[in-house]
C-alpha cells in the first residue's frame, strides 16, 4: 500500500512553541524566585509545554503543579491552561479518554466570552484527539468552532493553522472537493501575506488533493509552482515532498518512468539517518511503482531496504504496510512459504498496534496462501478474517454513532442556553414596554399598539414565508440524507457480498473441487454438477455486487462506468446506444453517484417501456454546467399520465434531479419516441 505524504502543515500547525535550553535554565531559576502565586502557576505551564514532547513524565509533573496551584488561587487562565497541558501529555502516552476528561474539565471553566483564546485552544486539542482516533467528524466539528473563536479574536496566526486542520480532516474524510476550499483559502490568506514558504506548502497540498481527484493538470501547475519555490528556498526536506508528491502524479498517470526519475530526485535530496521516515517512504514508493510495473526483482530490492530503515526507526504503523508489500511480492513469485513468513509477521504487528485495516488484509492474503499449501490453515485464517472484518465494521458503526450522538447533545444544550436567553430578554423588553405605555397618554398608546399589530403582522407573513421555504430546503434535505444513507447501504451490501460471501463461495468451491480426485466413477456427474451451481452462484454474486455499486464508477469516475453501461447493453445488438461526451474527469464522487443513478433510472425506463432500438446520448460539461441529452425512437407515451403513474422510476429521476438544485425537461408523444434534457449547476463553476 502506497504511503502518501501530504500534509507537513497539519503537524506544523499542531507543534508547541520550542524554548532553548537557556531560556528553560532562566525559567526553572524564576520559578525558585518568584513569590506570586500567579506567576508560579504561568513559569509551570510554559515549563510543562516545552517538556511535553521530550519528557512527558516532566510534562505531568509540572502540569500537575500548576493545576494544583491555580485551583488553590482560583485563577482561571492558569488552570485552563494546565488542563489544556495535562491533556496533551495524555495525548502524547496514547490516552485518548484521559486527554478528552483534561480538555473537557478545561472548556467548562474557560467559558467562550472571558478566555475566548484558552477556550479556542482547548477546542483545537480536542479536535486534534479525534482527528487521530480517526474520528473525523467530531474532529471537523471541534476544529470549526476552533477557528470562529480565532475569528472572533482576529488571531490571524491561529486562523490559518484551523484552516489547515479543516483542510487536511476533509482530505481524510474524503470530501477532496471541501479540502480544496479550504486549502485555497490558506493559499489566498498567505499569498497575501507574501509568505512564500507558506504558499509552497498550500500549493503542495493542493497537488495532492488534485491527484486524487485525478486532475493530473491542475495537480502538476500547483506541485510545479511549490517545487519552483522550494528550489529557491533550498529546502532539501520540503523539495523531497514535493517530487514525490509529483512522482504520485506520473503513477496514477501509468508513467512508471516518469514516476520513478521523481522519486529517485527526492532520494537525492534525503538524509537516511537524518530523515529516515521520509527516506523510507519514498524507497517504499519506488518499490511501488517497480511492482506495478512488472518488476519484480526491483520492486523486492526496494521493499527490502524500506523495511530495514522501518525495522530500524521502528515505525510499526510502516512496517506492517512494508510487511504486507512483500508478502505480495513472494505471492507473486509462487514463493508461498515466504509469502506467508511475511503476511504473519504484518498482521502480528498490526494486531499490536491495533490496526485492523493492516491486520484484515494480512489475514485475507494467509488464506489465499494456505490454500496452496494447508486447507486446513486456510479454514482457521479465513474464520478468523471474517470475524475480525464484522467487529471492524461494527466498531466503526458504533463509534460514528456514539460520534453524532455527541455532537447533537452539545448543539442540542447550546440550542437551549440560545432559546432560553432570546426568552429573558424578550420579557424584559415587554416589561419595559409595558411601564412606558402606562406613562404615555391614550393618543400615543393607540397609535403605539396598531404599529406593534402592524409589525407583528409583518413578522408574522415574513416567517409564514420564511417558514415554507425552510420546509421545502428541509424536504430536499431529508430526501438527499436518505438517497446518501442508501448509496453508502448499496456500497457497503456490494463490499459484503463481494468480499464476503463471494470469498465464502471461492473457498466452497475450491474444498469441493479437491474432492475430484476422491469421488467414484459414478459420483463424478453430480461434482460436476455442484462445481457448476457454486461457479453460476459465484458469478451472480458479482453481478449482483456490481449492478450496486459498480466498481468503475468507485474507481474512476461518472464518464468510464457510464461507458461500462452502453457497452453491456450494446452487447445484447437488440438495442444500440450512440453516447458521446467531451470530458472524462470525476465530478466528485458524491455528484459521479447521484448523476449517474437518474442515467441508469432513464435507461432503464427507456429500455423497459420505450420499445426502441436505438438511443441517443451525450453527457456535456460546460462553463459551470453539465447537460445531460436521451433521446429514443421508441413508442413514446402521454406525459400527463405521470401525474396519475403510482410508478417510482420518474418520480426518483424528478427527485434527485431536484436535489442538484437542476432543471429537468421531458418530451414524449405516442409514436414520436422520448426525449429527456437535463440542466445541472456545477459548484466549482
Amino acid at each position: 500500500m502506497r504511503l502518501i505524504h501530504n500534509f507537513y502543515l497539519l503537524l506544523l500547525s499542531l507543534a508547541f512553541i520550542s524554548i532553548q535550553a537557556q531560556q528553560k535554565d532562566s525559567l526553572l531559576k524564576a520559578l525558585n524566585t518568584a513569590k506570586q502565586d500567579t506567576q508560579k502557576v504561568i513559569i509551570l505551564n510554559l515549563l510543562s509545554k516545552d517538556f511535553n514532547r521530550n519528557d512527558p513524565s516532566q510534562t505531568f509533573a509540572f502540569a500537575q503543579q500548576a493545576n494544583k496551584l491555580a485551583t488553590k488561587n482560583n485563577y482561571i487562565p492558569g488552570l485552563g491552561n494546565s488542563y489544556c497541558n495535562l491533556g496533551m501529555y495524555f495525548l502524547y502516552t496514547n490516552n485518548n479518554d484521559s486527554a478528552l476528561i483534561c480538555f473537557n474539565k478545561g472548556l467548562v471553566i474557560t467559558n467562550n466570552i472571558k478566555f475566548k483564546a484558552i477556550h479556542a485552544n482547548l477546542l483545537k486539542r480536542k479536535g486534534v484527539v479525534y482527528y487521530y482516533s480517526g474520528a473525523t467528524d467530531s474532529a471537523l466539528f471541534y476544529y470549526k468552532r476552533s477557528l470562529a473563536q480565532y475569528e472572533s479574536i482576529k488571531d490571524s496566526l491561529e486562523i490559518i493553522k484551523m484552516l489547515n486542520n479543516i483542510g487536511s480532516v476533509c482530505a481524510r474524510k474524503g470530501d477532496l472537493d471541501d479540502a480544496i476550499f479550504y486549502f485555497l483559502k490558506c493559499l489566498r490568506f498567505d499569498e497575501g501575506k507574501n509568505d512564500t514558504k507558506n504558499v509552497a506548502l498550500d500549493c503542495n497540498n493542493l497537488g495532492s488533493m488534485f491527484t486524487q481527484k485525478r486532475d493530473f493538470k491542475s495537480a502538476e501547475n500547483y506541485l510545479q509552482r511549490a517545487l519552483q519555490i522550494r528550489r529557491l528556498l533550498k529546502d532539501s526536506v520540503m523539495l523531497a515532498s514535493t517530487l514525490l508528491n509529483l512522482g504520485h502524479v506520473y503513477h496514477d498517470k501509468k508513467e512508471v518512468k516518469a514516476s520513478l526519475d521523481q522519486y529517485f530526485k527526492a532520494i537525492s535530496l534525503l538524509n537516511k539517518n537524518k530523515n529516515p521516515y521520509d527516506y523510507a517512504m519514498v524507497v517504499n514508493n519506488i518499490g511501488l511503482s517497480y511492482f506495478d510495473s512488472g518488476d519484480l526483482d526491483n520492486a523486492l530490492k526496494y521493499y527490502t531496504e524500506s523495511l530495514a530503515i522501518k525495522r530500524q526507526t521502528g515505525d510499526k504503523s510502516g512496517l506492517a504496510s512494508t510487511l504486507g508489500n512483500l508478502g505480495t511480492i513472494y505471492y507473486n513469485k509462487k514463493n508461498f512459504l515466504k509469502a506467508i513468513e511475511y503476511y504473519s509477521e504484518s498482521e502480528m504487528i498490526a494486531f499490536e498496534t491495533g490496526d485492523l485495516s493492516y491486520q484484515v488484509n494480512a489475514l485475507y492474503n494467509l488464506h489465499n496462501c494456505y490454500l496452496f499449501s494447508n486447507n486446513e490453515l486456510a479454514k482457521q485464517t479465513f474464520a478468523k478474517y471474517v470475524i475480525l472484518k464484522d467487529s471492524m465494521y461494527n466498531a466503526t458503526s458504533s463509534g460514528q454513532i456514539a460520534e453524532m450522538q455527541t455532537l447533537y447533545e452539545t448543539e442540542k444544550k447550546e440550542k437551549e442556553n440560545l432559546e432560553l436567553k432570546q426568552k429573558t430578554e424578550l420579557q424584559q423588553l415587554q416589561l419595559e414596554n409595558e411601564n412606558q405605555q402606562r406613562k404615555n397618554q391614550l393618543a400615543i398608546a393607540l397609535v403605539i399598539v396598531i404599529l406593534i399589530a402592524g409589525t407583528f403582522l409583518f413578522i408574522y407573513n415574513r416567517k409564514q414565508q420564511q417558514q415554507k421555504v425552510e420546509r421545502a430546503e428541509a424536504e430536499k434535505l431529508r430526501f438527499k440524507d436518505v438517497i446518501e444513507a442508501e448509496e453508502k447501504e448499496r456500497s457497503r451490501i456490494a463490499q459484503e457480498l463481494h468480499d464476503g460471501l463471494g470469498q465464502l463461495l471461492s473457498a466452497a468451491r475450491l474444498n469441493v473441487a479437491s474432492l475430484e480426485d476422491s469421488v467414484i466413477k459414478e459420483d463424478k456427474p453430480g461434482l460436476d454438477r455442484a462445481l457448476k451451481i457454486l461457479d453460476d452462484a459465484c458469478v451472480e454474486i458479482r453481478s449482483i455486487s456490481h449492478n450496486m455499486m459498480p466498481s468503475a464508477l468507485t474507481r474512476l469516475g461518472l464518464i468510464p462506468a457510464i461507458n461500462e453501461v452502453v457497452d453491456n447493453i450494446n452487447a445484447t445488438k437488440g438495442l444500440k446506444i450512440d453516447f458521446s461526451t467531451n470530458f472524462d474527469e470525476s465530478l466528485g464522487k458524491s455528484l459521479d453517484i447521484t448523476v449517474y443513478r437518474v442515467i441508469q433510472e432513464v435507461l432503464n425506463n427507456m429500455i423497459k417501456h420505450a420499445k426502441a432500438d436505438q438511443i441517443y446520448m451525450s453527457i456535456t460539461k460546460t462553463a459551470g454546467d453539465l447537460e445531460i441529452s436521451m433521446k429514443d425512437n421508441g413508442i413514446g407515451f402521454d406525459t400527463d399520465k405521470l401525474k396519475d403513474s403510482k410508478g417510482m422510476g420518474w418520480k426518483n429521476i424528478f427527485s434527485r434531479v431536484s436535489m442538484l438544485d437542476g432543471n429537468i425537461k421531458l418530451e414524449s408523444e405516442p409514436q414520436k419516441g422520448t426525449m429527456v434534457y437535463i440542466k445541472l449547476k456545477l459548484k466549482n463553476g
